[in-house]
């Protein structure tokens, strides 16, 4: 039997949850003071080790929701947080950064939850490898680690990047650039406001390119990205869509467009 462990902050909160997972024959475990306990970090970390799911319940805010994260070091617990109704922009970061590996809802009937946790466990099979997410409903969402990009991009594809690029303002290409160099790395809202002003950053310049940040994905919304161009990491600063990168840095076309903008 799969042991499954719920954290929450009102085990009340959890037993329609709690039931539909006993019905898979789940042994579930509901536990407000290990959340407690392990946040104060004085509940024992070997104690995650006799579950092979750890749940995050909605009542657990996103900056909590990392401090168990982090606290978790054993890399065969399937992560799953659950939500209320909608899955935030945060909680699909959570995915692409493969911090969680799945996104489940109360609403999610019995037939969805099994096929989530199934395809969880043939995740760490390594046998479930087709694409990057797996959409089982409209509430679930199952992050695919280690999965290639497209090695090639039709020219049909090809031109829908290069429309955007060529429709992008100066300052839009610029703060592309700066992230295609950065790579999968976090740049920060200072960094790129010192690059693109060159003087000290003030409040203008940060609202400014929060704007311009917000155009930009919205223009790549036209292309077929599976996610925002720009991540958005909150307290953080950005970093470029790993998909983009990709295209970006393997097309001649695209790659002068940017670098020359």
């Amino acid at each position: 039997m799969n042991q499954v462990l719920i954290l929450t902050k009102n085990i009340l909160a959890e037993q329609d949850i709690q039931q539909k997972l006993q019905a898979l024959n789940y042994e579930v475990y509901c536990s407000a003071r290990v959340f407690e306990n392990s946040i104060r970090q004085v509940e024992s970390l070997e104690f995650f080790n006799y579950f092979q799911y750890l749940i995050l319940s909605e009542t657990i805010c996103e900056s909590e929701v990392m401090e168990i994260i982090q606290l978790i070091k054993n890399p065969a617990i399937r992560i799953i947080r659950k939500v209320e109704e909608k899955v935030t922009e945060m909680d699909h970061q959570y995915l692409e950064e493969e911090v969680l590996h799945a996104i489940i809802s109360n609403e999610d009937s019995v037939d969805e939850l099994r096929e989530c946790l199934y395809a969880l466990k043939k995740q760490q099979e390594s046998t479930y490898e087709s694409q990057k997410y797996v959409q089982l409903s409209d509430k679930v969402s199952l992050i695919k680690p280690h999965v290639l990009q497209k090695s090639t991009a039709s020219p049909e594809e090809n031109y829908q990047f290069l429309e955007v690029l060529h429709h992008l303002s100066q300052t839009e290409t610029k703060i592309l650039f700066i992230l295609v160099q950065a790579g999968n790395k976090v740049v920060t809202r200072e960094t790129i406001c010192h690059q693109i002003w060159n003087e000290e950053v003030n409040k203008s310049h940060l609202a400014s390119l929060s704007s311009t940040i917000t155009r930009i994905k919205n223009k790549f919304e036209q292309t077929n990205l599976t996610h925002k161009a720009i991540q958005t990491l909150w307290g953080k600063g950005y970093r470029i869509n790993p998909e983009l990168l990709d295209r970006i840095l393997k097309n001649d076309a695209l790659h002068a467009l940017v670098s020359n903008g």
